[in-house]
């Protein structure tokens, strides 16, 4: 059971980085936002939606085409 609780984190974690290039790519091309500023957004982003159980899979698949 612990086992399968750290490969989920693994997991999670490469997902959460792949999400977060998604995320700072579409707002620096879609909306012109500073690279350094739209790094630091899609962070924030991030933490708020783990903080209340968002679901980040969801997020991506209707949000980030």
């Amino acid at each position: 059971m612990i086992a399968h609780a750290n490969f989920s984190k693994d997991i999670y974690s490469l997902n959460e980085a792949e999400l977060f290039s998604k995320i700072q790519l579409e707002l620096v091309n879609r909306y012109e936002v500073d690279p350094n500023l739209a790094s630091e957004m899609a962070w924030d982003l991030i933490e708020v939606m783990s903080a209340v159980d968002g679901n980040l899979e969801r997020f991506e698949k209707y949000f980030l085409h």
